[in-house]
């Protein structure tokens, strides 16, 4: 089954509404697109998955990349995850890395192309975070945003490349 990706431009921010599954099959389609609109300058980014019925890992390794390349530049906000799909973000541990709305609306009206607030000094970024959920041990800390070797580790246990 294809996933059908309706693209609206809402001023500054790129809505992104989803529908079928997301999964091995799919989550390239997903990924391909997200690449092309960031390519062309796109930085802020509602990703709605109310049409989505199932979403496997392969479909948050493309959001967890999308939330990587937007992370201290733009913004990623999901809204409209079913019960299913809510459910599959918890055991993951995906609700803590990304900012998750009822619908729509809720995301517009939350602000939803806001300017990422700088990261607290105590390395609450994407990053440490996923870290943290995966378990992997934390390299010494470091002055930078983001310490490269944790986000290689992230990186390599979630198959993300680039």
């Amino acid at each position: 089954m294809a996933l059908d990706i309706k693209e609206e431009k809402l001023d500054e921010i790129t809505a992104l509404g989803l529908k079928g599954r997301l999964d091995t099959d799919t989550a390239a389609d997903l990924e391909l697109a997200v690449q092309d609109l960031i390519d062309a300058g796109a930085d802020h980014f509602i990703v709605d998955l109310a049409g989505v019925g199932y979403v496997s890992s392969a479909g948050l390794r493309v959001l967890l990349m999308l939330a990587k390349k937007v992370d201290g530049n733009g913004s990623l906000r999901l809204c409209g995850l079913n019960p299913t799909v809510r459910q599959v973000f918890d055991v993951a541990g995906f609700t803590q890395l990304f900012k998750i709305f009822p619908d729509r609306d809720a995301v517009l009206q939350q602000g939803g192309a806001a300017k990422p607030k700088p990261a607290a000094k105590s390395g609450n970024t994407l990053a440490a975070t996923a870290t943290k959920l995966l378990g992997i041990k934390a390299a010494k800390p470091s002055n930078t945003r983001l310490d490269a070797q944790q986000v290689a580790e992230v990186a390599r246990v979630l198959g993300i490349s680039g």
